[in-house]
């Protein structure tokens, strides 16, 4: 018997802040519009209408740059709380279709469609009904990639935007064939720093990786190069998640007795920021987000949040970062602290050469402490301040 064909679609919701602005906001239709900062303020564009998207204004652009290229634009800030309201209706319509919805942003989805033919017609007919319902229910509009794994279906999704569906190749030497003159920045994982490397040996387009062998590839960058080899031909076993998976990972310090000592908040800090790293890692997923939360005195709780320019795992980078907020927060006491990783994705989903600017040599090193005590137990090997630290805390300060 054949093995059922796998059925994947990308849905991405089309300038989805931007979009619940203009519909809740008949003045914005029409206009560039630049949810984000305040121009003069520090800060970057979260999401520009496709009216400002044409003056060069994009996601993730210094709030400062898109104003002076768009002067003339609305710009607001966003108001999180709407668009999370918005997200989970839109995220209960996907549900009516599948069991299998990997939501990965506010915004976007996968959706596992496998076998679903005779429910709702072919995969073709079910994206258009999805996005009827939509615009319908929500009077907002999605693009949607269907293909047989989510690397092709990401890819579809941004062919036809806004509003648009587009249907990849299920046949392999199609599918190579669709790949070969599209950018390859169009790889997940591979960003700028990524294609300016790729570059100086010659890659611009994914033709170009098609042509070097696996060998090559893997010799010249590891697992890089593995994933590299394979997502070039469309090759991508990964499953659709059911919505379970980690959105974020933390770890957190009571204190016995209130503490005003910077120096014990400093270690505690160290402590946790280990094990969250440890516990990324194990789940194969990195943060662009750090947190920093405590409780003072009277239990009231607050935080803090730090955003990087590059996704990370390790607990050095996260304890430099969890010092910096520190540094910001003025209180006398904390009656508890603790550090966190948000906006996880999976190594896929980030730069594959991000760790050439310095950091990889501290991931490696503790990717290599991480099998040694899956091997040998968690206490078989630990670096010099943790297990100082380890000592004082145990057994009267365990960490939560």
């Amino acid at each position: 018997m054949n093995a059922m064909r796998k059925i994947i679609f990308h849905i991405d919701m089309d300038a989805f802040f931007a979009s619940i602005e203009q519909r809740d906001n008949p003045q914005y239709k029409g206009k560039p519009l630049i949810v984000g900062a305040q121009p003069g303020m520090r800060g970057v564009v979260s999401t520009a209408s496709y009216e400002a998207r044409k003056f060069g204004v994009h996601s993730a652009m210094p709030i400062n740059e898109a104003y002076s290229r768009c002067p003339q634009g609305i710009f607001i800030t966003p108001k999180m709380d709407t668009y999370s309201c918005v997200s989970k209706e839109i995220m209960n319509i996907f549900n009516q279709y599948s069991p299998d919805v990997e939501q990965i942003s506010v915004d976007e989805a996968f959706l596992d469609m496998t076998g679903t033919e005779k429910l709702f017609g072919t995969p073709l007919e079910t994206a258009q009904k999805i996005s009827k319902q939509i615009k319908e229910e929500q009077h907002l509009t999605a693009s949607i990639g269907i293909a047989p794994n989510k690397f092709l279906a990401k890819i579809a999704s941004d062919i036809n935007k806004p509003e648009g569906i587009t249907l990849a190749p299920f046949e392999p030497d199609k599918i190579i064939e669709w790949l070969a003159p599209m950018s390859v920045q169009k790889i997940w994982g591979v960003g700028k720093k990524s294609a300016s490397i790729l570059m100086s040996i010659g890659v611009s387009i994914v033709n170009d990786l098609q042509a070097l062998s696996l060998e090559y590839l893997s010799q010249r960058f590891g697992k890089q190069g593995v994933s590299l080899y394979y997502l070039s031909r469309g090759i991508d076993d990964r499953s659709v998640c059911d919505g379970e998976e980690i959105k974020s990972i933390s770890r957190e310090h009571t204190f016995n007795v209130d503490s005003r000592n910077r120096v014990e908040w400093e270690h505690a800090l160290f402590l946790l920021s280990q094990d969250v790293a440890r516990r990324a890692r194990k789940n194969g997923v990195k943060g662009n987000t750090i947190v920093l939360c405590w409780r003072r005195p009277d239990f009231s709780r607050h935080s803090r949040r730090l955003s990087l320019h590059t996704s990370t795992s390790t607990a050095k980078t996260i304890y430099e970062h969890a010092l910096k907020l520190l540094d910001q927060i003025k209180e006398p006491a904390f009656r508890l602290i603790g550090v966190g990783l948000t906006g996880l994705k999976s190594e896929f989903q980030t730069d594959l050469f991000s760790n050439q600017n310095g950091n990889d040599a501290w991931e490696k090193s503790e990717q290599v402490l991480d099998t040694i005590k899956a091997k040998f137990g968690t206490n078989s090997i630990s670096k010099g301040l943790e297990l100082q630290l380890k000592k004082e805390h145990s057994p009267k300060q365990k960490l939560n």
